[in-house]
């Protein structure tokens, strides 16, 4: 379900003023929509798939309208589900009708899951997601990775800046928030993200 675009007028007059009270539905749903991207991002084992264009035909045969939902497509291993992050005004007023677009979805074959925006809005959650999940795009190389994992495996568990210390990169903090986003190295995203947050070794697995 595609997001609604904001046209800009051309001319000479000015932009008008939103009016008082008014809330931009689309500004939330976008807002929902990025930052649920983050969180996947910041999950090892999570990989977003994008839209889910069955789900989102159910949604609008329900009149649910474009900015009502965030829907998303994930892999989670070998299993496949459907995200419904949904707003708060959506998730107050229609529950009722949010459980009947997931029972319907489950006769069609998809795996909902109804995510409300308080969930993902949680901090400090939602900034070390945004932290690690902007890791993920820069590069660390076989030998800065091998760094990191044998200071780790000498030491257990450290610090965050005692694994940034160990490492001989530019940005040597990104390099392990990079790694954590990678699976390679764990942190608790539930906590406060500061120089002293705990890096351990990942899981095997």
């Amino acid at each position: 379900m595609s997001l609604l675009a904001v046209s800009r007028v051309q001319g000479s007059h000015p932009p008008a003023r939103p009016t008082p009270g008014i809330i931009d539905r689309s500004f939330v749903c976008r807002r929902l929509q990025r930052n649920a991207i983050a969180l996947i991002g910041a999950h090892p084992k999570a990989e977003l798939l994008g839209s889910d264009e069955m789900v989102e035909n159910l949604a609008s045969s329900q009149a649910f309208e474009a900015t009502d939902l965030v829907i998303l497509r994930i892999a989670l291993g070998a299993q496949r589900h459907t995200l419904l992050c949904i707003p708060e005004r959506v998730w107050r007023g229609r529950k009722n009708d949010l459980l009947e677009l997931k029972r319907l979805a489950g006769w069609s074959g998809r795996s909902c899951v109804l995510v409300p925006e308080a969930a993902i809005q949680k901090q400090p959650r939602l900034n070390c997601a945004r932290a690690i999940d902007d890791a993920a795009g820069i590069e660390v190389t076989m030998e800065q990775r091998m760094e990191l994992v044998m200071h780790l495996v000498e030491r257990g568990k450290s610090s965050l800046l005692e694994c940034a210390s160990a490492v001989t990169h530019p940005s040597p903090f990104t390099a392990v928030l990079h790694l954590v986003a990678a699976g390679v190295l764990k942190m608790n995203i539930e906590a406060p993200l500061t120089p002293e947050s705990t890096v351990e070794m990942a899981d095997p697995g």
